[in-house]
């Protein structure tokens, strides 16, 4: 599947150089602001994985065994408006980096020092809302262009639905960052799903079976297997957010236990730990000036309660649940074995 990916991938960086060269041949407004942020967007929007593009082209061609054009201008919609929701994060999480390169929100802070800029820490927090907002609206210029109108309608719909339902997550979680109640495991899943699970899978599945004009049981079905796929993949990602090696994921090592990120990692370490254990795991998370020996305490305490192996457990019974229900597909063998690959991957992924 991964090789599949890669090459839908490519397909997508295709179209979106030609739709930054137009932006740039013609611009929306002729600005320098303009200018300057299509560049910044144009490096972090290619140096995504691509994979929901992807996945808007791989679920067109699984129902209708080819893509069209209308697949790859979705799938360009769907990157910018992840480039958009990742810009935004980061500033929320005062995230310096992210794609192994300064977040967008950072380099307008350094640009703000170079040009001697009063708050140049706010200011750059401020550009990069612009430049998030930005990211959207070109968003809807890619939707703009889909070629089938009468299914247009039912892609903006959806698109409309998941971006809702994307932002009450990230409220969620913001929240739930702050707060100093432990949040049920249930509590953690439902950010998973709301955040993760049903916009960076269920919708782009969803896309590509609208766009191939399939019936709406089979949307919800294969919507269904997307919220169980991103769930795992966002139990994953959080264990790379704890265990990962920074020059391989781009982030900061360490940087979910300085966001104070109330992860299902979290909420069984914390449950499992001593008084005193629990004392100072309060006291390290959020913390954003901890040192690597504190994130390696809190590793070692997450090997000590076997932390990874019982959310290991979890991630099994979620993948036979997907297992199950990809099986209930009316998809040839090919693209069922495809998520049966995805499913491995993802469990032994480190990036």
């Amino acid at each position: 599947m991964l090789n599949i990916l890669n090459e839908y991938r490519k397909a997508i960086i295709s179209e979106i150089e030609i739709f930054f060269d137009t932006l740039r041949s013609k611009p929306i407004i002729k600005d320098f602001w303009f200018e300057d942020a299509i560049e910044r967007l144009h490096k972090f929007v290619i140096s995504g994985k691509m994979l929901r593009g992807a996945m808007v082209i791989l679920s067109e061609k699984m129902f209708s065994n080819k893509y069209l054009q209308d697949a790859l201008k979705c799938a360009i919609t769907v990157e910018l408006l992840q480039s958009g929701l990742l810009i935004h994060d980061d500033i929320m999480d005062e995230d310096t980096q992210r794609r192994g390169m300064d977040t967008i929100f950072y380099q307008y802070k350094k640009l703000s020092d170079e040009r001697n800029v009063d708050n140049s820490y706010h200011i750059g927090e401020a550009m990069g809302i612009c430049a998030g907002n930005l990211a959207f609206s070109l968003a809807f210029i890619s939707l703009g262009k889909i070629s089938r109108k009468h299914i247009l309608d039912r892609l903006i719909l959806k698109f409309g639905e998941e971006m809702a339902i994307v932002g009450i997550g990230q409220m969620k979680d913001v929240m739930t960052s702050g707060l100093k109640d432990i949040p049920s495991e249930d509590e953690i899943i439902s950010i998973y799903r709301y955040k993760t699970a049903r916009y960076s899978f269920s919708l782009p599945f969803a896309l590509g079976a609208i766009i191939s004009e399939v019936d709406d049981e089979t949307i919800h079905k294969i919507e269904e297997i997307g919220e169980y796929l991103g769930i795992i993949f966002q139990i994953q990602d959080d264990k790379i957010g704890l265990t990962g090696d920074s020059s391989l994921t781009g982030k900061p090592r360490g940087s979910d236990i300085k966001e104070n990120k109330k992860t299902i990692f979290y909420n069984i370490l914390i449950n499992s730990a001593t008084n005193d254990e629990r004392q100072s795991l309060l006291r390290i998370f959020g913390n954003h000036h901890i040192t690597d020996k504190e994130i390696d305490y809190v590793i070692d305490l997450c090997r000590k309660y076997n932390v990874f192996d019982i959310v290991g457990e979890k991630v099994k019974e979620y993948s036979i649940i997907v297992k199950n229900k990809v099986s209930e597909l009316q998809i040839s063998d090919e693209y069922k074995g495809y998520f049966y690959q995805f499913i491995d991957y993802n469990l032994s992924r480190d990036r």
